[in-house]
């Protein structure tokens, strides 16, 4: 068995799918599982031999923790969100669940072998092979995947070997091949599944960051709103528009322009909290996403602090510039708390930035949601 040396260097948030996908392969769990205990519930009624019994018993008890813990898994609270750590546990869950209805076909494959029972060879081979197959294409963790081939067909060939007959013999060689196939297939198949999830992972982030900055671009603002909303989430939006950066910009040059942007949000990503969101719309228009607060008072508070970073003096190509910042606050009213959309929420908060610029600029404004809706 090759070691996987991809699985240490994967992204967490690879893994925790990769992992997630784990938990989508019920029904052929359960076609495996009831092909196992109804083919050895029948051996024990024809041989009257009560160790298919408990086989068939065993088969029906790890069916059992296998299922509990897939539906566990998909019954969990929140949904979808999971860190590293908690996903591990699942998948230590799964794979020992898994293993051990695993050693339940070993087991059926060492009785045949015991009883030189040729229907029950039959059954565990046929067995071995749908759970392997099935495991190699579908188990994209290959300790997993590895480790149940292993048990199954390696118990097979054991047996085989044992037998005596020369044809089992030579089909244990075989067997062996096939093994090795499995480790081969499987190592191919998931190393080419993680390299799709990371380009896709990073198509992702290129629609939704901005080139320059590296913060969120708008896209990235209306999906992490449009989970928030979802999510029945506090919250509350500013909308900062940069005063007198026009002026920058044509005085210092493009290259000067864009300096200045990427230290407005480097100061911006450095004023906010861990969980909160720092975007760029495009030009000048930056805004924040503020989790879990929809207090009017402490938004206003943020937002006074934004001007106040943004008002500082800059260097740029070695000069000192300054620009100033105009903010609109939009956080959902205690009216519309549940109603609010996407674009409610944003065009509320442009409003109210125009209001601020209207205003005198260099100052935050809340917007009026009867204003807006």
């Amino acid at each position: 068995m090759r070691p996987r040396k991809r699985a240490s260097h994967l992204p967490a948030e690879i893994e925790i799918e990769i992992i997630s996908r784990l938990f989508a392969a019920l029904p052929q769990i359960l076609c495996i599982a009831a092909g196992l205990i109804i083919g050895s519930a029948i051996m024990a009624a024809q041989t009257g031999r009560w160790v298919f019994w408990w086989i068939a018993i065993a088969g029906v008890a790890t069916t059992a923790a296998r299922v509990v813990n897939i539906l566990g898994f998909k019954r969990r609270e929140p949904k979808g969100r999971l860190t590293l750590a908690e996903a591990r546990r699942w998948e230590a869950g799964y794979a020992y669940t898994a293993f051990a209805f695993t050693l339940v076909i070993a087991a059926l494959t060492v009785t045949a072998a015991w009883l030189h029972h040729p229907g029950g060879f039959v059954l565990s081979l046929g067995l071995t092979m749908a759970l392997t197959a099935g495991s190699y294409l579908r188990t994209l963790r290959y300790w997993i995947c590895a480790g149940l081939s292993t048990i199954a067909v390696g118990t097979q060939v054991a047996a085989f070997l044992l037998s005596g007959d020369a044809l089992y013999q030579a089909l244990s060689i075989l067997l062996g091949v096939y093994l090795y196939s499995i480790y081969e297939s499987s190592d191919y198949i998931i190393g080419q599944f993680e390299e799709l999830l990371i380009i896709r992972r990073d198509l992702d982030f290129a629609a939704s960051h901005d080139p320059l900055t590296g913060l969120a671009n708008r896209r990235g603002l209306e999906k992490v709103l449009q989970q928030a909303r979802e999510a029945d989430e506090r919250l509350g939006l500013l909308l900062i528009d940069l005063d007198g950066f026009k002026e920058v910009n044509d005085r210092h040059g493009h290259h000067a322009g864009d300096d200045l942007l990427k230290q407005v949000a480097a100061r911006l990503q450095a004023m906010v909290r861990p969980g909160d969101l720092v975007a760029r719309l495009g030009g000048d228009e930056f805004a924040v996403v503020v989790r879990g607060s929809a207090d009017p008072a402490a938004l206003s508070g943020i937002a006074e602090r934004a001007v106040s970073l943004i008002k500082a003096p800059f260097v740029i190509i070695g000069q000192i510039v300054t620009v100033g910042a105009s903010v609109g606050i939009s956080v959902p009213s205690a009216a519309v708390s549940t109603n609010w959309t996407v674009e409610s929420l944003t065009r509320s908060a442009d409003e109210a930035l125009y209001g601020a610029k209207r205003a005198g600029k260099g100052r935050s404004m809340i917007a009026q949601w009867d204003d807006v809706a």
